[in-house]
């Protein structure tokens, strides 16, 4: 007989502090054997369980009353923005929202309950009987449509070498993808260089991350230098298909903590967030330019501080990483990112006269320049020539997104740019946020990508499949979208027509990109405007 425990995670909380807080809180019922298709779900433990449930009730509230454009508002609140500091790196962290209210002291004790003891780190080994009963059992736990969203590519395989392909030039390889240096004896001509993350140490039981993949002129796969074993493996070879895992599951885990937490939500989402919060006023032009794409930003990077940094963590529980190794990851990352705009990235690869046999670099080149000359019609509206650099608010912002880090290489300020950096900040919390962060399509096969590296496995386990699907289901949450109407932030009619003329340009994008799937090798909807949000607000 099934035996059922219910838990409720504010039983150590005092009467006082759960009034002071009328968010949802978790209540919610651990079972001894978990009803449907999957039994293995049984086997998951403690926090996982309670994890998936606050999950399944976190989007069951929030699909009550989905976020549009109505929501963001026009600037209310000036001033420097109280902050914190990260436990890495050196970067502050804005605390206060003006558009959402603060993290209840409710949902921030329950957080460290699940960070306590009374939910220890356990590393199950149970594998899948079949990625069928896998697919099953993530259907019963986050459904699509229901609790999901689908994803925006279908993928029919991700174990061939055609689809490592695809994965590397239309898929989430292609930021790190770089043209090799200097002639290769194999003739490789394209190289994804993931090695980085085999210097972080994991807990025992797991491999260590890291991997080396190269291709040829062709596209095609031609050999993976495996970090573990200190070794090239070849196709053919008795690890290839193991020596692909390890590429494809660090290639998830490298990007997600250093491209998108570290990169998209903690450096240039962060800081010019807090810099135009902080030093433009309200009615400053460049404030309401800014204004949606910076909506819910600071909210949604200070609660990562809660539930994806700290020890016990969702991103530690989630990885096979210690702890100290996380961090050191994290702390890495920032000296990784440079500040590049697309086209000195599309350069960098040597990807730009590539059109659709590289749709990554294609569209996401079309995205930018759209993007740049918005933000100069924009910005024309109401400064002329250069006046705008000698706007006294425009300085102390500059100076602001500045002192990131001396790593990522903010340039001096001229308009070009200041330019530069608003199109590139916008591209960013848009575009890039839907290339690292839109992992959902990569996980609902546990054969596709994982986040952990048992020795001599290639699918993901059953608790790490169910922990990662978790944070998949909390940052699948839907948000106010790109293609929607936010004129309403202007300062006036001028404003609004260069928002208007923005839309319009970003909608004859996204018909140019479903057009070229039609034919293209690999279908890319990454950069496609019908499926980007406006602001990294999850």
């Amino acid at each position: 007989m099934k035996t059922v425990q219910a838990v409720d995670l504010t039983e150590q909380i005092s009467p006082e502090l759960r009034l002071a807080d009328r968010a949802p809180v978790a209540h919610v019922e651990l079972d001894d054997g978990w009803a449907g298709p999957s039994q293995k779900l049984s086997q998951l433990d403690r926090h996982t369980k309670v994890f998936l449930k606050m999950v399944r009730s976190a989007i069951e509230d929030w699909k009550k009353k989905i976020p549009s454009a109505t929501d963001v508002e026009p600037p209310q609140i000036s001033g420097v923005v109280p902050s914190t500091d990260l436990p890495f790196g050196g970067l502050l962290l804005p605390t206060q929202d003006e558009d959402w209210p603060q993290q209840g002291i409710v949902r921030a004790a329950v957080l460290r309950m699940l960070r306590s003891g009374l939910f220890p780190m356990r590393d199950d080994d149970s594998p899948w009987d079949s990625a069928e009963e896998a697919k099953r059992a993530f259907e019963e736990a986050l459904p699509v449509n229901e609790a999901r969203v689908q994803p925006n590519h279908h993928w029919d395989e991700m174990e061939s070498d055609e689809a490592m392909s695809r994965l590397a030039f239309a898929g989430l390889g292609a930021l790190r993808l770089l043209p090799v240096a200097e002639a290769d004896s194999d003739g490789a001509a394209w190289v994804s260089d993931m090695a980085f993350m085999s210097a972080f140490d994991v807990r025992p039981g797991f491999e260590r991350y890291g991997a080396i993949a190269y291709f040829d002129s062709a596209q095609r796969p031609l050999r993976i230098h495996w970090c573990h074993a200190h070794r090239d493996v070849y196709p053919g070879d008795p690890d290839w298909n193991h020596a692909k895992w390890v590429w494809r599951c660090t290639l998830l885990v490298g990007s997600t903590v250093t491209d998108h937490l570290v990169g998209v939500h903690w450096l240039i989402g962060n800081y010019v967030t807090y810099s135009a919060r902080s030093f433009l006023s309200t009615d400053h032009p460049i404030r309401r330019l800014l204004k949606p794409f910076t909506w819910r930003t600071i909210t949604i990077n200070y609660n990562a501080t809660y539930s994806l940094c700290p020890e016990r963590g969702f991103v530690h529980r989630a990885t096979a990483l210690k702890y100290d190794a996380m961090l050191a990851a994290m702390g890495s990352s920032v000296d990784l990112i440079q500040f590049r705009t697309v086209p000195e990235l599309i350069a960098r690869k040597g990807a730009g006269d590539m059109g659709d046999a590289f749709p990554w670099a294609s569209d996401a080149s079309a995205l930018y320049e759209l993007i740049y000359n918005f933000v100069a019609d924009y910005v024309g509206v109401y400064f002329a020539g250069d006046a705008v650099i000698l706007d006294p608010e425009v300085r102390a912002f500059w100076s602001s997104v500045q002192s990131a880090s001396h790593s990522v290489g903010i340039p001096e300020l001229t308009k070009e740019h200041l330019l530069d950096v608003l199109a590139q900040f916008i591209w960013c919390v848009t575009g890039m946020h839907e290339a690292v962060g839109s992992v959902q399509e990569y996980i609902i096969d546990p054969r596709f990508m994982g986040t952990k590296i048992r020795p001599g496995t290639e699918m993901s386990d059953v608790q790490a499949s169910m922990q990662c699907l978790g944070i998949i289901g909390l940052t699948s949450l839907e948000m106010p979208k790109l293609l929607d109407d936010y004129g309403h932030v202007c300062l006036d009619a001028e404003g609004r027509a260069s928002f208007d003329r923005f839309r319009t340009e970003l909608g004859a994008l996204a018909d140019r990109i479903d057009a070229a799937n039609q034919h293209r090798r690999w279908p890319c909807n990454t950069f496609n405007p019908r499926f980007l949000e406006v602001a990294v607000a999850i």
